[in-house]
């Protein structure tokens, strides 16, 4: 038995390194490009409540909390509290506006995870067009309902919050520039997401069509939500090699797919963010979230 796993292991990693090298290095240049676009989002949302911190400030702390996300259990569990503890000692801006900028990224990250879930049925419908329909839909009554649809995504979240951050929460609504190019920013980052993995696949020889990716890619994101392990280690490489095997790509390539995705997202940026954590101040964030 120990021989197969040998034996199999040595053929993943024969697949990976045949791949052509710039299809990995555009996979790592739209990860990257995505964490820029998060803290563009971030710093747009802080100056919506009065606060401007340095973008470079922003990038760090991301970078750092998806090392912290990568070794703590639960989804972002680690990585949150370290973007609100670096913002707050690095930047000098009150937690209470911190907690509520994240808190209110999330909420604007629900909206195109939610197209891009419709995107994902389409694939599956034979009637997209109602269904695009509905999705028009659902988008005007977000905008109409926007405090009832603020309040069912703290539930999703689980992220209770005051009736003064509430407040704040929904204030930034009357923000129309800063809702709407947060909105766009979120999408460009799934946008992103969709094609990174899209480019994982060319690599090994697969052209699966945008909605199939689509499919993936919330398949992906709904693992990394339920998953309880640090990082979803264990259950996102199980999940993403099932879901590909189930949409014919033979084992073998569904297992290397899945190394080199988890290779990008989770071991490079783990690494990067562990040595941005050392190297920028985080040490002290650390001893603080730690006491915390």
């Amino acid at each position: 038995m120990f021989e197969n796993i040998v034996a199999s292991t040595e053929q993943y990693l024969t697949l990976i390194g045949e791949i052509p090298l710039y299809y990995l290095a555009l996979a790592l240049f739209t990860y990257y490009i995505s964490v820029v676009l998060y803290a563009i989002r971030w710093k747009l949302v802080l100056r919506g409540m009065g606060k401007e911190v340095p973008l470079l400030e922003l990038v760090k702390a991301i970078l750092a909390s998806i090392f912290m996300n990568n070794i703590t259990p639960m989804s972002r569990s680690g990585g949150e509290l370290l973007r609100i503890t670096w913002i707050s000692r690095r930047s000098k801006v009150p937690v209470g506006i911190s907690t509520v900028s994240i808190i209110y990224e999330r909420i604007l990250e629900t909206v195109p995870v939610f197209v891009l879930f419709l995107i994902g049925m389409m694939y599956f419908s034979t009637m997209p067009d109602i269904l695009l329909l509905i999705g028009i839909a659902g988008a005007a009554a977000i905008w109409i309902k926007w405090g009832s649809f603020v309040s069912f995504s703290l539930k999703i979240f689980k992220t209770p919050v005051s009736d003064e951050d509430m407040e704040k929460i929904l204030s930034l609504r009357d923000c129309h520039n800063i809702t709407l190019a947060g909105i766009l920013l979120s999408s460009a980052v799934w946008i992103l997401d969709v094609v990174r993995l899209k480019l994982i696949t060319l690599a090994f020889g697969f052209d699966l069509s945008l909605s199939l990716i689509a499919v993936i890619s919330i398949a992906n994101l709904l693992l990394g939500l339920v998953a309880f392990t640090p990082g979803g280690i264990g259950i996102i490489e199980g999940g993403l090699v099932g879901t590909l095997t189930h949409f014919g790509i033979p084992l073998g390539f569904a297992v290397s797919i899945t190394l080199l995705e988890r290779f990008v997202s989770y071991v490079l940026s783990s690494l990067v963010g562990f040595i941005v954590l050392l190297t920028s101040g985080g040490r002290e964030v650390w001893k603080a979230l730690k006491s915390q």
